[in-house]
């Protein structure tokens, strides 16, 4: 049985640097900057692969206790961990709109509400980041059922065939149609490569850990070149049969090398930088940053809550409440009803978060 730990080291710290490559991107967006905003690309490709890679660890354990998954126990975590905060953020969005302070097409925030963004354009800033959170949704989904479909062993073969097949999807899929329609880039389908890659790496992780190569390449001071080489990519976007192509392929499996190395090397000046408190805190929040930060860094609103340093403020406000009233009283009510409805004892708070952190990007 592949498992991985239960307590991983530097994968908050991660989530922060994730979520500060949004936001910077934005920014650089409401400056006028706007080639420069790919950063919010890559921010959210390295959300997908470390869901890809906790999803994966989660269900691992479960197997590793009871020889299956149980999903309705899955859904139920997932949809309390998941859906009161975004859905507090749509209702926030919706009231703005029946107020008239911003307009938005009332499909527009239905197909979102239904997690539908990465196929269905919603054709506006407020809900532009949601293609990311359709296509979390989509993988909590589909995934556990494929696991308990095919097993460990298929699993492995059906991840590497989807990793090795994405890449012509994409190329066909703009050769036919371009990069217009939202889902040639942005849907389920062009990002499944980069869930598969987590998920490879949970599957193959104590394998790896086990291969006297692997272990030589993590130690390596070749890793200082794979940042700059997955930011090379990222800015490919004018090229789109590269970046498409072997270019989402090669960041994907460097970004989850970088994660490898990260919660290997927990213990370096770096790890300790991603694991102190500051960088931990953050990325606990990185869900409700990464909600919030979409109307406060709006390049199509000049409104004073879309200036410098007004914005930044207006995010961490609206963070704190998101976090602190939403997430964390939705969780404490997850625990309360798992006991119930599962006849499992409550984790407590602090191991709860340590455990169950998987933020959506």
């Amino acid at each position: 049985m592949e498992k991985t730990p239960i307590r991983i080291p530097s994968l908050d710290g991660l989530r922060t640097i994730s979520i500060v490559l949004v936001v910077f991107g934005h920014l650089l967006h409401v400056l006028g900057v706007g080639h420069f905003g790919n950063f919010g690309n890559l921010g959210v490709r390295i959300f997908f692969i470390i869901s890809g890679f906790l999803i994966t660890g989660i269900l691992l354990g479960e197997i590793e206790k009871t020889s299956t998954v149980n999903l309705l126990k899955f859904y139920f975590r997932r949809t309390l961990r998941i859906f009161p905060p975004y859905y507090f953020y749509l209702l926030v969005i919706l009231a703005t709109v029946l107020l008239g302070f911003i307009s938005i097409p009332l499909k527009s925030l239905f197909f979102a509400s239904i997690y539908a963004t990465d196929y269905i354009n919603p054709f506006n800033w407020y809900l532009g980041h949601t293609w990311s959170l359709a296509v979390e949704e989509q993988f909590y989904l589909i995934f556990p059922g494929i696991l308990l479909l095919l097993g460990l062993r298929n699993t492995k073969f059906f991840l590497l065939f989807l990793v090795t097949v994405n890449p012509l999807i994409r190329l066909v899929d703009y050769q036919f149609f371009g990069t217009d329609p939202i889902w040639v880039v942005k849907g389920f389908h062009a990002n499944m490569d980069a869930l598969a890659i987590g998920c490879l790496l949970a599957l193959f992780y104590s394998r790896l850990h086990q291969n006297n190569f692997y272990l030589k390449l993590l130690e390596s001071k070749v890793f200082i070149f794979f940042p700059a080489i997955i930011i090379i990519f990222n800015f490919q976007s004018e090229h789109p049969r590269l970046f498409l192509g072997v270019g989402f392929s090669i960041m994907n499996l460097l970004i989850a090398l970088c994660i490898d190395w990260s919660v290997t090397n927990y213990k370096t000046a770096f790890g300790r930088f991603l694991n102190s408190s500051p960088m931990v805190t953050l990325g606990m929040m990185s869900y409700s940053v990464y909600l919030w930060q979409q109307p406060f860094f709006n390049p199509e609103n000049s409104g004073i809550l879309t200036r410098l340093p007004f914005n930044f403020i207006a995010l961490a406000l609206m963070t704190i409440f998101s976090y602190y009233f939403i997430e964390k009283y939705s969780l404490k009510a997850r625990q309360n009803l798992e006991n119930k409805l599962f006849g499992e004892k409550p984790a407590s708070e602090k191991a709860q978060l340590l455990s169950e952190k998987v933020q959506a990007s």
